[in-house]
């Protein structure tokens, strides 16, 4: 299968790229991390980081987009 083709496929099928397709995944896995995590000995940074996030201004747009609430909201809400 060419990439066009794989491209093409993944927008019919799925209504995305695979790489929207993958970040959407890897999102949804940072958030339940997140969430699980104990507030106070983790960053957000090396969650992100494990999820193969490595610009965190991106990744935060990214989560905001996604969520609608930055990635440390998230946290700190299993805190409360």
């Amino acid at each position: 299968m060419s990439v066009r083709t794989l491209h093409a496929t993944f927008q019919q099928e799925l209504g995305e790229s695979p790489m929207n397709h993958l970040r959407r995944i890897r999102l949804d896995h940072v958030r339940a991390e997140l969430l699980r995590c104990d507030p106070a000995s983790t960053r957000v940074t090396d969650v992100a980081l494990r999820w193969g996030f490595f610009h965190q201004s991106r990744f935060a747009q990214q989560y905001r987009e996604r969520f609608g609430e930055l990635p440390r909201e998230t946290l700190r809400e299993r805190a409360g």
